[in-house]
């Protein structure tokens, strides 16, 4: 399967051919020319994620523990590069971004053996969140996701009940209690594999799990785009995410 990681849309630079490195090196000297477009974790001149920034976001997936009782895997550390690209993307309206992130996200999906018939369900966003962004960025990762490991997205499975604030800032006792009972969820009729953008201390992961559990849905595992890790990242990592938790 061809995985397509940079953001216009392409096939991935470290596999695609010659045609398409000529096509994407057009796109990159017109958005440069026109736009002013360059990437959002080197700054090179260019459309979307540049080639060496694409090919260094690919790491070995790896295996998280946040005290769930199913497994939770990661595609990459929320390190100096992401921490460009994921505001870029959540809080700048670099919705293209959607692709290369989703496709990343897909292979911490992929590292999964998942049942038949399971389904991707993403981590609800706060409302407001959604509103001042103009998207759901958590649900946009699932989709790509969901295009690029061919594991379905299932919709409107999980939602927020009304309580709970934005995590910023808050340690980890206070991110899971203010999370406490803050989604609700409905039974698809089958397994779900748990997605979200980033696990910090793993708070939405855990009340997403208990919203599902309490609805009868049968959760297989989870899957994220990054490990931001704060017991070895310290305040660093809370000054670049603007997560759920």
């Amino acid at each position: 399967m061809t995985v397509s990681l940079c953001g216009c849309g392409y096939r991935d630079p470290t596999g695609g051919g010659t045609d398409d490195a000529r096509v994407r090196s057009l796109l990159d000297a017109a958005a440069d020319l026109l736009l002013g477009a360059s990437c959002p974790a080197c700054s090179r001149p260019g459309w979307g994620l540049c080639r060496d920034c694409t090919e260094a976001l690919v790491m070995p997936v790896r295996v998280l523990d946040r005290g769930l009782p199913v497994p939770l895997y990661a595609a990459c550390p929320y390190r100096p590069l992401l921490q460009r690209v994921v505001p870029s993307y959540k809080d700048d309206g670099a919705l293209h971004l959607a692709r290369p992130l989703g496709s990343l996200l897909a292979r911490a999906v992929a590292a999964h053996d998942l049942p038949s018939g399971t389904r991707l369900v993403p981590v609800p966003s706060l409302p407001a969140a959604v509103r001042a962004r103009g998207f759901d960025h958590a649900a946009a990762l699932c989709a790509e996701a969901a295009r690029v490991s061919g594991i379905p997205m299932a919709r409107r499975v999980l939602r927020r009940s009304g309580r709970g604030r934005d995590q910023r800032g808050l340690s980890r006792a206070a991110r899971q209690a203010n999370l406490a009972d803050s989604m609700l969820a409905r039974d698809p009729g089958v397994p779900v594999l748990l997605i979200d953008d980033v696990a910090t201390t793993g708070a939405s992961l855990r009340e997403a799990l208990r919203a599902l559990q309490a609805a009868g849905v049968v959760v297989v595992g989870a899957a994220v785009l990054a490990d931001a890790d704060d017991a070895r990242s310290g305040q660093r990592i809370r000054r670049h995410l603007l997560v759920k938790g």
